[in-house]
């Protein structure tokens, strides 16, 4: 090692060359969901995700299937329940602030539960076992879209029902 060459951490940074060529996939998939692009003239960066929850409550919605993805990714590389729990505690605070006009956006900017799950996942994942296989993972992706279809149906009926409370205290 030469002065020039990075320190890295195995418990902090895992390069994508040691990782299982579906987590690079789903590290990607996460920076595109909350970092792809800046904000010009500052060091804040938003993706995908906070461009759909532009759209009250239905945004939100699809922001949160599409974060299913990486939860999925957990259970299949076996990642303990407790930090699955976690992860989809984040999930459930960017829907429920995110389908708050305004504060949801400005929320996006500030906080990235996508690549804060991708991080647990790696972090947490199981190494000495091989991942789950498609035959096991069916059950799980059927909860996992199954609470995220009621999570988004809370979430666009409370942007409706804070739209609506907006609509009537202008008026």
């Amino acid at each position: 090692m030469t002065v020039n060459d990075p320190i890295r951490i195995p418990e902090v940074y895992e390069p994508d060359s040691s990782l299982p060529t579906d987590l690079v996939a789903l590290r990607r998939f996460a920076w595109m969901l909350d970092a792809a692009v800046a904000i010009p003239g500052t060091r804040k960066r938003v993706g995908v995700s906070a461009a759909v929850g532009l759209i009250p409550g239905v945004g939100d919605a699809v922001g949160a299937f599409l974060s299913a993805w990486i939860i999925l990714g957990a259970i299949r590389h076996r990642v303990p329940g407790g930090k699955i729990a976690k992860m989809v505690l984040n999930v459930v605070i960017d829907v429920m602030i995110g389908s708050i006009p305004v504060v949801g956006d400005i929320a996006d900017i500030l906080f990235k539960e996508n690549l804060s799950n991708i991080d647990i996942l790696v972090r947490s994942r199981k190494r000495g076992l091989p991942p789950r296989s498609a035959t096991q993972m069916a059950f799980a992706a059927i909860m996992v879209l199954g609470a995220t279809a009621f999570l988004a149906l809370i979430a666009i009926v409370f942007a409706v029902l804070l739209l609506a409370w907006l609509i009537r205290s202008l008026m």
